[in-house]
């Protein structure tokens, strides 16, 4: 599976409407599978960008996998994430940037650079 930036995008878009004291146990994104989610939910977990408990379970074939989540909340690193992905004109530049450079996957540490790279331009500040 490969990391989907655009799906991130989507996951913490819906963290970040979550109400304090409730939690995310589903979430749906249009062209994504039950599964695909679970992992980037666990990959937002590892890189500290979501607090979230996660059970695991093996699949069929017996490999590791995320069976079911529960988001509470949206981390510091989340919020500075989301807080220049959700604006459509830094995201559009950010996206295109990184494929103009041939980079279809790069590094979330790398997007958040270029994401804020765009967002000091869009304000006149870099």
């Amino acid at each position: 599976m490969k990391r989907d930036l655009e799906l991130i995008r989507g996951i913490l878009l819906e963290v970040e409407e979550l109400p304090i004291g409730q939690f995310l146990s589903s979430i749906e994104i249009e062209g994504h599978s039950d599964e695909v989610i679970a992992e980037h939910v666990r990959l937002l977990e590892e890189a500290n960008f979501i607090e979230a408990q996660l059970a695991h379970g093996r699949s069929n074939f017996g490999a590791l996998q995320v069976k079911a989540y529960a988001i509470t909340r949206l981390l510091n690193d989340g919020h500075d994430f989301i807080a220049n992905a959700k604006n459509p004109t830094i995201w559009k530049k950010t996206t295109n940037f990184i494929q103009e450079r041939g980079g279809g996957d790069v590094s979330l540490a790398v997007t958040k650079a270029v994401m804020a790279k765009e967002a000091l331009q869009l304000f006149g500040l870099n």
